[in-house]
């Protein structure tokens, strides 16, 4: 009898003992768990914020990337009607600062100095022209041989050097193509002689 009641003590303390056991693995394992939970909630925020920073900057960048563009638009736009200034032309010999307007239209001409649409901005033959008049360049034919030009658009200013001045027929078009040296060439009336033209050339120093 007395061995019976042992026995069924140590049953009952083993069965008490492995109650306990399985209830502080719980507890761990329910700790753990929170934990995890816990550290991936954490995580899950971080990114969550990094990738909302991510998307405000890219959608800051979208925003700057397309007012430059629209400002590009609106200066490319500017450009070909002609509506704003593209640069500035001043030619100390003859005491002469004008801005360059783009085309050559009479409107054009009535106002400034004029930019033969088809010829570059700055790199190449810039080719400008102006009426033969005192407000403008009545006083071309006086440059000679070295004086000095400067030439300011929107991509940047550059000085030339006059390297020849000479009348063309109003005809010829050939002092107005490309070329692989930096050129500004210049064309303006001749007064009582219709079918000629000024054609006053400089390089680029």
């Amino acid at each position: 009898m007395k061995d019976y009641n042992k026995m069924v003590g140590f049953i009952v303390i083993a069965i008490l003992f492995t109650i306990v056991i399985n209830i502080v693995t719980l507890l761990i394992l329910n700790n753990s768990i929170n934990e995890i939970k816990t550290r991936y909630l954490n995580e899950t925020s971080i990114e969550c914020k990094k990738q909302e920073a991510e998307d405000q900057t890219e959608e800051k960048d979208t925003i700057n990337t397309d007012a430059e563009q629209s400002n590009k638009q609106i200066e490319s736009n500017d450009i070909i009607t002609g509506k704003n200034s593209i640069g500035t032309i001043k030619i100390n010999r003859i005491n002469f600062k004008g801005n360059v307007y783009e085309g050559t239209s009479l409107d054009i001409l009535e106002k400034g100095v004029g930019h033969f649409d088809n010829s570059p901005y700055l790199d190449g033959n810039v080719c400008l022209a102006a009426h033969n008049t005192n407000k403008f360049w009545a006083k071309l034919k006086t440059l000679r041989k070295g004086d000095i030009i400067t030439y300011e658009s929107f991509l940047g200013t550059r000085e030339y050097k006059v390297s020849e001045v000479n009348q063309i027929d109003e005809t010829d078009w050939t002092k107005l193509e490309n070329t692989n040296e930096n050129t500004l060439t210049m064309i303006t009336c001749v007064k009582g002689n219709r079918p000629k033209r000024l054609c006053v050339r400089a390089i680029a120093i």
